[in-house]
């Protein structure tokens, strides 16, 4: 057995978009391009949405500052624009974003994202105290932590690790619910895990995965006290109980969460009293809230609102990292698409820097393919490949054999930035030679259509929840819906899926971090080589919140995984 380090570095650079460069930047751009604003104003829209609630404090940017020089401070509360609440807190099921938010601010993982701040970092210790994996990377020795307790107070044992996270499998287990998939992140792989005392966890893979550590802090792995899984069985749905640093005080289905602080954590009561998680899945609603300082935290903003809240002294915005693919997806079953010249012609007609300046107002980067910069093995050669090129556009309109103008669906979530760039891309498609079909959908209606394979060119992201290049192509591997249905490669290309499965599985189970660069080096390769995937843009998500926020760790936020356990109010 050899002892793993909690604290090593894996050598990837951080990285951070500073949002005054990234608006300089974009009013640069709209100065040669005016004629681009029209497509990307904002309509402001009053409409009220959710109970009311009372104003949160705020404080001039300068003021918080200096306050923030005498260190965190106890007590206060954050309300907490999410662009949605769902139904249920069963973190076995897709729920929404809001949920996760919920879940991750009251969860305990035997893991934990590196208390750095930079989400790529070595994975620590949470409710696991320390572990150690065998030579073969099969198997993981994890020791809990002493002395930890539930919000109910039940003891964390073993005994509870193995139930949490085998109950999403286990028919037998009274929470179990029909239809739980978000658990495969660490269990496809898994071959046994046992409790062989009360404070040991030996966990043993069908075959080593460079990510495991990280799976364990998915919002699906976040472990339960038993005597909640007892007593409620599947009414966790609605009452959830772990040992993070906030317990549910209330959840409202479809409207909101109310947390407040755990006194027994084990790090210490955190420091604000109280988290409201409220859904707003109105934008205007949402603006306005956050504009009357009714909400003084929003990780989901509207992108065309980020300029005048930018100025408003008693906000700031913080830019996260570029963990989040913006993308085209090309179901290669359906024509033209099955057509690999119409896919590079559409590539290299796109011009991503109108999409970053004026429908992300700046808080993007130029993509290069599907692992990004911040990942292991990012190779930045494939940003020239992804870059528009009008003559080469043309050149593969040629070489397809279509008549022209070339027919083609486009097909997006009607919320968001989506339609905006639905229109830019429609422009500079048509301009080399395709006729284009706008086609918005619902949520639940888009991905219907895209997952049953229905769409022709689709609109997407992919954020970085398990930070890990595998994560991302993932969406590749041949038992994935969306290789099914939304590039259609399983069928479409069956070679290249075939090829692209023995890559996935090298990538995932080797150790040695160079050779994993090499691996998906390869992989990107293949991607650009047959463009399933045709990248827009690393969107560097912005938050918005009151300039006395002080303590978040924009990395985690950047991906839609925020974690306010060191969040303070001045």
């Amino acid at each position: 057995m050899s002892k793993q380090s909690m604290s090593k570095q894996n050598g990837q650079q951080t990285y951070s978009i500073e949002v005054e460069k990234a608006l300089m930047s974009r009013r640069r751009f709209l100065q040669g391009a005016a004629g681009m604003a029209s497509l990307v104003t904002f309509a402001h829209l009053a409409a009220a949405c959710g109970a009311p609630a009372a104003p949160a404090t705020t404080a001039p940017a300068a003021e918080a500052g200096a306050a923030a020089a005498t260190g965190p401070k106890q007590g206060g509360r954050i309300i907490f624009a999410a662009e949605s609440i769902g139904e249920s807190l069963e973190p076995g099921l897709w729920n929404g974003f809001g949920i996760i938010n919920i879940v991750d601010n009251l969860a305990a993982y035997l893991t934990r994202p590196n208390s750095s701040g930079v989400w790529t970092d070595p994975a620590e210790g949470f409710i696991a105290e320390s572990w150690t994996i065998s030579d073969d990377g099969r198997t993981y020795t994890f020791k809990i932590r002493p002395g930890m307790t539930f919000h109910d107070g039940a003891p964390v044992d073993a005994n509870a690790v193995v139930r949490s996270l085998t109950r999403q499998v286990n028919p037998d287990d009274p929470s179990y619910v029909e239809g739980l998939y978000m658990h495969t992140n660490y269990t496809s792989n898994r071959k046994s895990i046992t409790a062989p005392d009360d404070m040991t966890v030996v966990i043993e893979l069908e075959a080593p995965d460079a990510a495991y550590l990280y799976r364990l802090f998915h919002p699906s792995a976040v472990i339960l006290s038993p005597k909640s899984l007892d007593e409620l069985k599947q009414g966790i749905a609605t009452n959830l109980v772990s040992a993070g640093p906030f317990k549910l005080a209330k959840f409202t289905p479809g409207a909101e969460g109310q947390l407040v602080a755990f006194e027994d954590y084990y790090l210490g009561r955190p420091h604000l009293d109280e988290i409201v998680i409220r859904g707003y899945p109105d934008e205007g609603a949402m603006l306005s809230a956050i504009e009357a300082g009714e909400v003084n935290f929003a990780p989901y903003p509207p992108s065309s609102a980020i300029p005048r809240l930018q100025n408003d002294p008693t906000k700031k915005v913080v830019a996260g990292d570029p963990v989040v693919n913006l993308f085209l997806a090309a179901n290669v079953n359906n024509a033209p698409l099955d057509n690999k010249d119409v896919r590079k012609a559409i590539n290299y007609a796109i011009n991503r820097e109108n999409l970053i300046q004026a429908v992300l107002y700046g808080l993007g980067e130029p993509p290069a393919t599907m692992v990004g910069p911040t990942e292991l093995g990012f190779d930045p050669s494939g940003r020239e490949i992804s870059k528009q090129d009008i003559a080469k556009a043309q050149e593969h309109i040629a070489a397809s054999g279509l008549a022209t103008p070339i027919p083609i669906t486009l097909t997006y979530e009607s919320n968001r930035f989506w339609p905006q760039m639905a229109e830019l891309i429609k422009s500079d498609l048509e301009a080399v030679g395709f006729a284009v079909t706008l086609d918005a959908q619902d949520a639940g209606s888009y991905w219907g259509k895209v997952l049953d394979g229905k769409a022709q060119l689709s609109m997407n992201q992919r954020s970085l929840w398990v930070p890990d290049p595998d994560n991302k192509v993932v969406l590749l591997q041949s038992g994935e819906a969306s290789a099914k249905g939304e590039t259609g490669i399983v069928t479409g290309l069956p070679e290249f899926s075939a090829k692209m499965d023995e890559l996935l599985a090298a990538g995932k189970s080797e150790l040695d971090p160079e050779k994993r660069k090499a691996i998906y080096k390869e992989i990107q390769e293949m991607i650009l080589e047959e463009l399933p995937y045709i990248m827009l843009a690393y969107y560097t998500k912005p938050t918005v919140m009151a300039a006395n926020v002080e303590g978040l760790k924009p990395g985690a936020a950047a991906t839609e995984r925020v974690f306010l356990e060191d969040v303070w109010l001045n």
